[in-house]
């Protein structure tokens, strides 16, 4: 579902996307430009009962690795009153479209200064997110209805630079985190989304950002899985035989059993606090990651799987099995056993049935 051409890795160190906001000659703002600056770049931010900005966000994510701003437009006035661009007879994402390039014309017609943004090898911009005034008033798949997808050709913005991938959305009467970080996480990051799309699975549920979330006002973080393939956890710790290990819930603390780079379990410590206190369960997450699957795919077969799946401790597969989001019984530690290894379920077996060899004896209770 990518537009523009992949970067070897996801960014790091700082980082500067386009925020365009856009209001109609018959509709106008009623949140201001600077509103929406705080909320994408000011540290701290706890305005409309976020826990933080998009900024903060992201630096708690990479545990300090990527530090993403907006740089947030002026409210540009379409040309064209708020219902042509939301006229349900024309085709999808066609108006939005028109809509944005209408807009990036007025800009950079008027001479606005694109220099601070930040492009990938390719030199295409990392982030073009469009904010638009007032309350949703499409049905899905139609008008407006908020969605990320590529200009119909790049924009040239100069210097070797173009825009082509974006995410639009109303603004409707307040601003929330878990959507616009969600988008971000697919723009900057290349993540994957963690749901299915044919809405016959739960994917990884309530324990990630880019599944469903948890909280649209406090999000949950990113999951461990996605940070290493991110390189936000650089070096986490090799799984050895015969060794108790003690995980932090802060920072990218993660232990590590690994196939190859395409095939991997990855551990971490989830505590239901800060950042994460939408999660249902606290306790170890045991993740596993194959590049090979995908999580359309919930039939836990050689070759039909998740990208990332979560071991839930239960042994139920509820997530799999569409039952829940999560539940209190989903991570070690929570449960009566805390084994976790080839004869247990769920096993600790490579998705092709050989043996991965990690073993866990025990979980202590969650802290």
């Amino acid at each position: 579902q990518r537009s523009r051409a992949l970067a070897a890795a996801p960014p790091s160190g700082n980082v500067t996307g386009l925020c365009l906001l856009i209001r109609f000659p018959d509709v106008a703002e009623t949140i201001t430009r600077q509103q929406i600056d705080d909320f994408c770049n000011q540290p701290g931010y706890t305005g409309f009962s976020n826990n933080g900005s998009v900024y903060d966000y992201f630096v708690h994510a990479s545990d300090g690795m990527l530090q993403y701003r907006n740089l947030v437009t002026a409210y540009y006035t379409a040309m064209n009153n708020r219902a042509h661009y939301t006229d349900p007879a024309i085709q999808f994402g066609q108006r939005a479209r028109e809509l944005i390039v209408e807009a990036l014309t007025s800009l950079s017609s008027a001479g606005f200064d694109f220099s601070s943004l930040t492009a990938d090898s390719g030199g295409y911009v990392y982030a073009l997110n469009i904010f638009y005034v007032g309350a949703r008033v499409n049905n899905w798949s139609q008008g407006l209805w908020p969605h990320a997808w590529g200009l119909a050709s790049p924009f040239d913005i100069g210097s070797g630079r173009r825009l082509n991938d974006y995410q639009i959305t109303d603004i409707g009467s307040q601003l929330s985190l878990r959507t616009f970080c969600h988008e971000n996480g697919h723009m900057v990051c290349d993540f994957p989304d963690l749901y299915d799309y044919g809405s016959d699975s739960s994917g990884v549920g309530n324990f990630c950002l880019m599944c469903f979330g948890g909280s649209d006002k406090n999000p949950v973080e990113i999951n461990a899985a996605l940070k290493y393939e991110a390189g936000w956890a650089p070096s986490p710790r090799e799984i050895q035989p015969s060794t108790t290990y003690t995980l932090a819930a802060a920072g990218n603390d993660f232990l590590i059993h690994r196939r190859s780079d395409q095939e991997y379990f990855v551990l971490e410590n989830r505590h239901q606090s800060g950042r994460d206190t939408a999660i249902p369960d606290s306790g170890l997450a045991i993740w596993h990651f194959d590049a090979a699957g995908s999580n359309n795919n919930q039939q836990r077969t050689p070759t039909m799987h998740y990208y990332v799946s979560l071991e839930q401790a239960d042994g139920r597969f509820d997530m799999e099995n569409n039952a829940n989001p999560g539940d209190r019984a989903a991570l070690y530690g929570a449960v009566a056993t805390g084994a976790f290894n080839a004869t247990t379920t769920p096993d600790s077996n490579w998705w092709d049935g050989t043996a991965s060899g990690l073993g866990i004896t025990s979980v202590s209770a969650p802290g």
